[in-house]
């Protein structure tokens, strides 16, 4: 879970102990229990509206879990060695982090969404919809390379790995991509959608899940048809599906020179899938959320909209 989705998390758990339920089994809590007396009722209410104002102040979000600074020099270069032999890129980022000594630890992801943001390296899918990375032409310009070996079960798999230019060219780059990792680490904490769509919480309260799993616009506008006031502006499915990347339960990948947003593995592992379909112009793509996922995405969606 991100910082954001386990806050909105703890979130719901104390909405339904300020209400009087059992947050773990859904049951009423006994009047003659701790939980449910008034003095602890008024706490548990003061720290879901702490909390939810936490989760709707993304600045504040960023404040506290801002990643520290890096220091580059030329002193930190001179320690990252390029080789003549092509290495990972989990590998060459263990070197910079080496390198670095930073309180926050370089990683691969960092350079990997380095390396996807400028058109070196691109995002695919496979038949079982699980992603894959493989170097464009501007990638093997530079020396990344796809680097196919056999495992002990005889399956072929492959590798992206940078060769010596590859290295040196990110050395050169490295400021950059130092900033950016940084700079996208905030970016990602503070980029929630805003939206001016609001429900109460006895209107939340009515939204009936579906047996059958739901496109974002199918799930949108049911939550749209919850709120009787027709000035409001409704709830774009765009909207609530940048909430979810923010979340990291979608990712933005490619397929076919189209990009799609669909779940990462805790996607998946809540309850969203992929469906392939057929459409006019062609096979598309489309995510799907089963009763788990929309029973989530109710239970925290008050960090996207106002529940009053």
């Amino acid at each position: 879970m991100t910082d954001l989705e386990k806050i909105a998390y703890a979130k719901s758990f104390i909405d339904k102990l300020s209400a009087g339920i059992d947050p773990t089994d859904g049951t009423l809590i006994p009047e003659d229990d701790v939980a449910a007396k008034a003095r602890i009722v008024g706490c548990f209410s003061y720290v879901s509206e702490v909390l939810g104002k936490l989760i709707n102040a993304p600045n504040v979000v960023a404040d506290l879990y801002r990643v520290p600074e890096r220091k580059l020099t030329a002193q930190v270069l001179s320690l990252i060695e390029c080789t003549q032999f092509p290495v990972s890129i989990s590998a060459f980022a263990q070197r910079i982090d080496a390198a670095l000594h930073a309180p926050k630890k370089f990683t691969a992801g960092d350079l990997n969404q380095w390396l996807i943001e400028h058109g070196y390296i691109e995002k695919l899918l496979d038949y079982k919809d699980k992603s894959y990375k493989r170097p464009t032409q501007k990638g093997i310009e530079i020396g990344i390379v796809l680097d196919q070996f056999t495992t002990i079960a005889g399956k072929t798999t492959y590798n992206i790995k940078l060769n010596q230019f590859a290295q040196r060219f990110v050395c050169e780059h490295l400021a950059e991509i130092v900033t950016f990792s940084s700079d996208r680490k905030i970016k990602l904490r503070t980029e929630i959608p805003t939206v001016s769509f609001s429900l109460t919480r006895e209107q939340l309260s009515k939204f009936e899940y579906s047996e059958t799993p739901l496109s974002i616009s199918q799930f949108a506008s049911m939550i749209n048809l919850l709120n009787l006031d027709k000035s409001q502006t409704a709830l774009k499915a765009a909207d609530l599906a940048s909430w979810l990347v923010t979340l990291g339960l979608l990712d933005v990948i490619e397929h076919n020179g189209k990009s799609y947003k669909l779940p990462t593995e805790a996607g998946k592992e809540l309850g969203i899938t992929v469906d392939r379909r057929q459409g006019a112009t062609g096979e598309y793509l489309i995510a799907l959320y089963d009763k788990n996922a929309q029973r989530f995405i109710i239970d925290n969606i008050h960090g996207l909209i106002k529940v009053v």
